[in-house]
């Protein structure tokens, strides 16, 4: 089980400034990908049609599905980002309490865990470490 530590707040004013307009940024591009994602899913097929133009629209409609879903939890984060941002703990590794790195956060403002513990989980099929 890791250890967890209570980390001060390791950054100034400043950048959580810059890393709070980076994660407006993002929600930004994200909110316009999923709203022309709903408009282009409707469907063009009619009733008893077949052939491979049905198998590709499919195709073409479950793609944009999983997209939009990827979407969806990647808004989620940077909205809890957002919050923890406004109660003071963002920046903090879920796993072991220690700060994310400036760098990594200017390259994913919504992670959640740092560059040790998200390799950890990789190699631990997305769990935690347990030593």
């Amino acid at each position: 089980m890791v250890k967890k530590k209570t980390a001060t707040p390791a950054f100034t004013a400043e950048q959580l400034a810059e890393f709070k307009e980076l994660l407006l940024q993002e929600r930004s591009k994200i909110e316009r990908r999923l709203k022309s994602s709903t408009t282009s899913l409707s469907s063009t097929q009619q009733a008893g049609e077949e052939g491979p133009d049905v198998g590709s629209d499919n195709f073409i409609r479950d793609t944009g599905l999983t997209l939009m879903g990827e979407n969806s939890d990647i808004l989620a984060q940077i909205n809890d980002a957002l919050s923890r941002i406004a109660s003071g703990t963002y920046g903090i590794c879920f796993d072991c309490g220690h700060v994310i790195g400036a760098g990594r956060l200017r390259v994913r403002p919504y992670a959640q865990f740092c560059i040790d513990c998200k390799s950890a989980r990789e190699a631990n099929d997305g769990f935690p470490s347990e030593s």
